[in-house]
């Protein structure tokens, strides 16, 4: 039997008569939630992606398996969950975004302009360094709306193609392949010119805490050239930063390698978010077997 959908997706078609059982919908609503849990730990890694923070990626995404559940009807039977699940999250994140706005967003029609100047370029070695720098990388994707911000992440990041974005985002192929071509010319822009408050900062002595909020990025090799050398001439005079600076190299020394930060972050999350999940639902959370979560 199968359930018939009403034209508004918002519950069975009057026509539909028992094949909308209260038990067929009891056992839509299982499946449903089964390939909704299976779904958590890639809607959180896509999370991480869009919006490069842990704690808003895991609201985001458990926003999104909420309003799934909820709006669980609208998707027709036999019709993937994915797609659906990317599109709800991708427009939270793009709304979640335009409520935090950059300050120092840069304008599409003023690098459209540059762009459009023949006498407009940037320094390749420049840009290529800053984009190998996860803060200046990350401080330059801030500088995109976020509707081009989406486009560049979703497509050169995680691998998306153009319709794909097209249809998550519910715009035409131009439209996205316009948002694709302005937002890589912004990224490129807002490499090209840094941070200026950044660059003037670290011309200042830097104070301990300073110093030390760069440490962890500073052992990875993640910093600028200009921030390495304040924090080095800052460890080469302060009493107190070089024992913290040495007990980090140790400890981190001692910890060996682990596992990857995109194996492990999503997989606590999207168990985190099941719970949540399954109490809305009215059942035990599921457990982890075997590095899945397995339903009870």
């Amino acid at each position: 039997m199968i359930i018939r959908l009403s034209p508004s997706g918002d519950g069975p078609d009057p026509a539909a008569g028992l094949d909308a059982s209260p038990t067929r919908q009891s056992r839509d609503a299982a499946d449903f939630g089964a390939a909704l849990t299976g779904e958590l730990p890639r809607l959180v890694r896509l999370a991480l992606h869009l919006t490069r923070d842990s704690a808003t990626a895991e609201e985001l995404a458990q926003e999104a398996a909420l309003r799934a559940w909820s709006r669980r009807r609208q998707l027709r039977d036999g019709a993937p969950i994915g797609p659906w699940l990317n599109r709800i999250l991708v427009n939270l994140v793009i709304d979640a975004s335009r409520v935090r706005r950059d300050q120092r967003e840069l304008a599409v029609a003023d690098i459209e302009e540059r762009w459009h100047d023949d006498d407009y370029t940037v320094d390749p070695q420049q840009v290529l360094a800053r984009a190998e720098l996860r803060d200046e990388l990350e401080d330059a994707l801030v500088r995109l709306p976020a509707g081009y911000r989406t486009v560049v992440v979703l497509h050169d990041a995680v691998g998306w193609t153009v319709p794909t974005i097209a249809d998550a985002l519910r715009i035409g192929l131009p439209a996205a392949k316009q948002r694709l071509r302005r937002g890589r010319m912004m990224l490129v822009s807002a490499l090209a010119e840094g941070n200026p408050k950044r660059a003037a900062s670290l011309a200042q002595p830097m104070r301990c805490w300073q110093a030390r909020r760069h440490i962890s990025a500073y052992l990875d090799d993640e910093v600028t050239p200009e921030t390495r050398a304040a924090v080095e001439g800052h460890l080469a005079v302060c009493p107190t930063c070089p024992p913290l600076y040495a007990s980090l190299v140790g400890m981190r020394a001692q910890l060996g390698e682990q596992r990857d930060r995109d194996s492990v972050v999503p997989d606590e999350i999207a168990e985190r978010i099941d719970a949540r999940l399954r109490t809305t639902r009215g059942r035990r959370p599921a457990t982890r077997t075997g590095g899945t979560i397995a339903s009870h």
